[in-house]
């Protein structure tokens, strides 16, 4: 992770150019969520979870705490998190940190150390499914791992020494999608901070300058004998849940959102929709593509940390 914030300095100097806008003034708040969206989530709500966990490291003011909950009727693999339990005398706020793309810990340790070190508690999940690499079966890969972000948080509602009134939610990248997605399907997520998040799944697989999904693309371009607007058309059909289509169900004053200017892996185009569809949620922009994001990785750290923190006092930026 130093070796990524060595041009810290040139960050600073160009901090100028990022820009800060509030929620929209028109915003009037989310879009009621369906009853066949709301049915299944609370029938699966309340499931018992069964935890293993182990101590894996030791820090002055936390300690790391390897945790498995066992599968649930559904599933066929353990889910597994790392927990960032602090030393407090009460309840703590805690921020559920989703996996990027290729499911390195790598970032969002970065960003639970800094949770931690404030005083708040942390979990860190781990993906064993890329949704975008396995594009034949996107729908299906989206919801598992859904469910699996949801058993987290019956975990994380067990715990005694965490306020469930402040629990909040942090992705970037396909962490930030997910995150959106879980943020309108489940009501105990009290803020979202979500980095580099696109909507339109399918439009994105097509688009994207990401190596390993356009390779992807291109081998079933080849197998299939199609256009790529055969292939749009296919994997829009193939694709229900969305964050594009689950944004509107999202309250936007709970949302901090940064986009990047320049991004090739998630074009701007696609994040700047996913943000109308939301109703123009509080939003961080950055002059940078996707991987030169990270020089601005302390930035962001402490805005999520300062939105976080006015979520659970209840203060909200006034909007424009």
């Amino acid at each position: 992770m130093r070796r990524w914030l060595a041009p810290v300095a040139v960050a600073t100097l160009a901090a100028g150019c990022v820009t800060h806008v509030p929620v929209g003034a028109d915003y009037r708040g989310p879009v009621s969520l369906p009853a066949a969206l709301v049915a299944p989530l609370e029938a699966e709500a309340g499931a018992e979870v069964a935890v293993v966990t182990e101590t894996v490291r030791k820090r002055p003011d936390f300690i790391v705490r390897q945790v498995e909950l066992v599968p649930g009727p559904a599933a066929e693999t353990p889910i597994e998190f790392e927990y960032y339990e602090v030393r407090a005398d009460a309840p703590t706020p805690v921020i559920v940190l989703l996996p990027i793309f290729n499911g390195q810990l790598s970032i969002t340790r970065y960003f639970a150390r800094y949770f931690a070190n404030q005083g708040w508690r942390a979990v860190v999940v781990t993906r064993k499914r890329d949704p975008l690499e396995q594009i034949d079966d996107v729908e299906d890969i989206i919801r598992a791992n859904l469910d699996d972000y949801r058993r987290v948080l019956d975990w994380v509602e067990e715990q005694h020494d965490i306020d469930p009134t402040r629990v909040g939610v942090f992705g970037i990248s396909l962490g930030a999608m997910d995150a959106v997605m879980l943020t309108a399907l489940d009501r105990r997520i009290d803020a979202l901070v979500a980095a580099m998040a696109g909507g339109d799944l399918a439009q994105l697989m097509m688009d994207t300058r990401y190596r390993r999904v356009a390779r992807t693309v291109d081998r079933m371009l080849d197998e299939g004998g199609t256009t790529r607007e055969g292939l749009l058309e296919s994997m829009e059909q193939r694709i229900a849940i969305d964050p594009l289509t689950l944004a509107p169900y999202v309250d936007a004053q709970r949302v901090l959102l940064v986009m990047t200017r320049t991004d090739a892996i998630v074009p701007f185009e696609l994040q700047d929709e996913l943000r109308e569809s939301m109703g123009e949620p509080e939003t961080l922009y950055l002059p940078t593509g996707h991987r030169s994001s990270v020089v601005y990785f302390p930035l962001l750290r402490n805005s999520a940390f300062e939105f976080f923190e006015r979520q659970f006092r209840g203060e909200f930026i006034a909007a424009r």
